[in-house]
């Protein structure tokens, strides 16, 4: 479905190439297939590794061990629902505007239109094909925007799991108690670095798995937010394409947001990692205990960072840079469009 999708938009840009208002239109979900394709290899060709990851999860030094952490997971669970919730309402919006507004927003022939632009090897303006492609074109829609919605949500889950495993962590440096027994101390702490090994050992696995695909997503979100931008130009303010675009252009934004916010989120707990172990009741430890808490400070320094690609960090940071090029990008079209 995929690439048949993919085919018939390449086509159609290839047959308007050099006119820029065409072009753009069947550009954007050409490049939005085009990555769902790169979202899609890791979960065919390393399915094993991913059920693996998922399974890690359950791993008994990921468990909360008082109530404060339980609390920290719990509601990192009820923020990870909503927004997968969000998510998919937004998603099946915009694929029923494009399928409802050729309906109610047509030609200046008052002619009704496809939903997408798309080359065929038949004709598509006549009864019966023409029913034939509308339906195909709603279901791949609806089809292709589930598929994005379960791949973008598990990648931005799994950032959450890293940051909120951080944010235990954190807690359980901070919680770190001397006692009547002279090793409970040292014991506890190394369970938190067991811990912290096992949360970048997490993150090296997740990264592994997804960094190419996130990777490819951040340059094809430049194009495609580019050229949405482009499109919101090119129809009225009161159409229902203008409403659908407006959303999908919103859509593209949210995904790698989330993405940058909650790969923040890693680095700054992991920055706070430091602070929390040197808030621990470690003054009148032995120095077994000091000489370990010394050495984690000192590695916890370096803060963890996901990476896209091994060059781009998810961070806000990052988000920006894509913003801010796409409005660069979209200024130059703009400007060649109107010349």
């Amino acid at each position: 479905m995929y690439v048949m999708c993919i085919l018939s938009q390449l086509a159609e840009m290839i047959s308007v190439f050099g006119d820029i208002e065409k072009m753009t239109n069947a550009s954007f979900l050409t490049l939005t297939n085009v990555v769902q394709a790169f979202k899609l290899y890791p979960f065919i060709m390393h399915g094993a590794r991913v059920r693996a990851l998922i399974n890690s999860i359950n791993r008994s030094e990921f468990k909360p061990k008082n109530w404060e952490q339980r609390c920290i997971l719990t509601a990192d669970i009820k923020m990870s629902q909503l927004i997968s919730k969000t998510w998919l309402f937004t998603c099946c919006l915009v694929c029923s505007l494009w399928g409802i507004f050729p309906l109610l927003d047509k030609g200046a022939d008052d002619q009704i239109r496809l939903p997408l632009s798309g080359w065929f090897p038949f004709k598509t303006d006549e009864s019966p094909m023409f029913e034939i492609v509308y339906a195909y074109q709603t279901v791949t829609s609806f089809v292709n925007g589930l598929g994005v919605v379960c791949m973008d949500t598990f990648m931005m889950g799994s950032i959450m799991v890293i940051s909120g495993q951080l944010s235990v962590l954190n807690n359980a440096f901070e919680n770190i108690k001397q006692s009547d027994e002279e090793t409970a101390a040292r014991r506890n702490l190394i369970q938190n670095i067991v811990h912290y090994r096992n949360i970048i050992q997490f993150a090296d696995e997740m990264t592994c798995l997804f960094t190419t695909c996130i990777m490819s997503q951040f340059v094809v979100s430049v194009i495609i937010s580019c050229m949405t931008l482009l499109q919101l130009t090119l129809v009225s303010v009161m159409s229902l394409q203008f409403v659908s675009m407006f959303l999908y252009e919103g859509c593209i934004l949210l995904e790698i947001f989330l993405w940058c916010y909650y790969g923040n989120e890693v680095i700054v707990k992991s920055e706070q990692l430091t602070t929390s172990a040197f808030k621990s009741d470690w003054p009148d430890c032995n120095k077994e205990y000091k000489k370990d808490l010394l050495l984690f400070m000192i590695r916890s320094q370096r803060p963890l960072k996901l990476y896209a690609g091994g060059y781009f960090p998810l961070s806000l940071q990052t988000f920006m840079a894509i913003v801010k090029s796409s409005w660069s990008y979209f200024a130059v079209l703009n400007s060649v469009r109107s010349d």
